[in-house]
């Protein structure tokens, strides 16, 4: 799949028969047509696809549940009250009076343990708030990544039509030779194979160009078949950071890796709560005993004693938790540095590959396909080397669109390991060479 282009990407040859072919420095907006008015931009595409995501608002609703339970952790539990109430009889004044048992408490944690809850269910917002930010970069790197394939797809589609278009020139030209005795029946056989060869080839690019805007609408949560116009140009090079830089910055700024060190602080969080609550929760208020003729006030307290559940288990679970939470997280670190490194060498490679196909090459490609086809016109150049030229200039230019792709695929791997969409790096440095 095609990807986002960080570089100047001139447009194809425009081959057609008696006229100069050109190479404009960069690709042409697509005009909007009566099927095609969704004129979009790239920023207009990533805000309408996170707009209304699914998996955004799934997110957004675990940010607000995580909350809820920051509420929960910061809310005293409510006091108690109990009341007895009875009769009290004195046997030898054979006496009945009212006697009572009023009391009124409060549960208090011990002293730090309300502090480790909020801490552990903040760190619980803290994950999902990171999680949604890290699906929102992914989400733009998808989005950049689908809509510089539909524009690279536009591009292919006008060079397929442009090799139709000469096929199809072709063959008139070499019907009238064979019909003026000039050449043999083969030549106009030999010229219908090559409009069939380029018409197939013109089906893949616009089965290609439709899969890319499938995908794009898909995104942007859209009907498949939405028609789309692209308002944009294939032609910004990014720079990239150096190695050792972006290196540095994929380990500040990865959002997974930010969620494996959000989540391993939460384990540890998670472990001291539970070695807190050994220790117990207390209730103290006052409490009244009364009678007509005697009142007593007292004040109470009520501690369970920890002597039979130490909390050895969960403390065991908690302890293995944090130290998976711990070697995820160096995994991930080796992961990411590998796959940065990676990605970035294969980028590097691509856009070095991208320079050999210059500007004079592909004018001498032009100037010998314009030269071959006015020959093969005027009888002085042979079937086999018009036919030659056509396909050198033409194979030139899919490989230029392979190594194209291929840039394309290593920018979306880097952003991929980065986390990160390229223009949100924060420190610009001198592409590496």
């Amino acid at each position: 799949m095609l990807m986002k282009c960080p570089f100047n990407l001139p447009l194809l040859l425009a081959v057609a028969l008696g006229s100069a072919l050109t190479l404009p420095a960069k690709s042409q907006e697509i005009p909007a047509t009566a099927e095609a008015t969704n004129t979009l931009t790239l920023a207009h595409a990533i805000e309408l696809a996170q707009a209304d995501n699914p998996e955004i608002r799934v997110l957004s609703a675990d940010i607000a549940s995580a909350r809820g339970e920051v509420t929960t952790a910061k809310t005293w539990q409510n006091p108690e009250i109990s009341v007895t109430p009875g009769f009290k009889t004195v046997r030898d004044q054979s006496d009945t009076q009212f006697h009572g048992d009023f009391g009124l408490e409060q549960t208090f944690a011990w002293p730090g343990k309300r502090a480790l809850q909020q801490a552990l269910a903040e760190k619980s917002v803290t994950v999902r708030q990171l999680a949604l930010d890290g699906f929102r970069a992914q989400l733009a790197i998808l989005v950049r990544r689908a809509f510089f394939t539909l524009l690279a797809a536009r591009e292919e589609v006008t060079l397929r039509e442009q090799r139709l278009t000469l096929a199809k020139t072709f063959v008139a030209a070499a019907q009238k030779k064979v019909e003026g005795g000039y050449a043999p029946e083969f030549e106009a056989t030999k010229a219908t194979v090559e409009v069939v060869a380029a018409q197939k080839a013109l089906r893949g690019a616009q089965a290609r160009h439709a899969a890319a805007q499938v995908a794009l609408n898909a995104l942007m949560g859209r009907n498949p078949t939405t028609p789309l116009a692209l308002a944009g140009t294939l032609e910004d090079r990014l720079e990239l950071p150096d190695l050792s830089s972006l290196l540095a910055q994929s380990l500040r700024q990865n959002p997974g890796l930010k969620i494996r060190v959000a989540e391993a602080e939460r384990a540890g969080l998670n472990l001291q709560t539970i070695r807190q609550s050994r220790l117990p929760d207390f209730k103290v208020g006052p409490g009244l005993e009364y009678t007509r003729d005697e009142q007593i006030v007292g004040i109470g307290v009520t501690l369970p004693l920890p002597f039979w559940d130490q909390k050895k288990g969960e403390i065991a679970t908690a302890t293995a938790g944090q130290a998976k939470a711990l070697a995820e997280l160096n995994q991930l670190r080796r992961d990411i540095l590998s796959q940065v490194t990676t990605a970035s060498l294969n980028l590097v490679a691509a856009r070095e590959s991208l320079t050999f196909y210059t500007p004079a090459l592909r004018a001498q490609l032009q100037a010998a396909l314009v030269a071959a086809e006015e020959g093969y016109a005027a009888g002085r150049t042979p079937l086999w080397l018009y036919l030659e030229a056509q396909r050198t200039c033409f194979d030139t230019q899919a490989d230029y669109f392979d190594t194209l792709q291929n840039t394309f695929a290593a920018q979306a791997e880097l952003e991929s390991a980065v986390g990160l969409p390229l223009p949100q790096l924060s420190q610009p440095a001198t592409e590496t060479k």
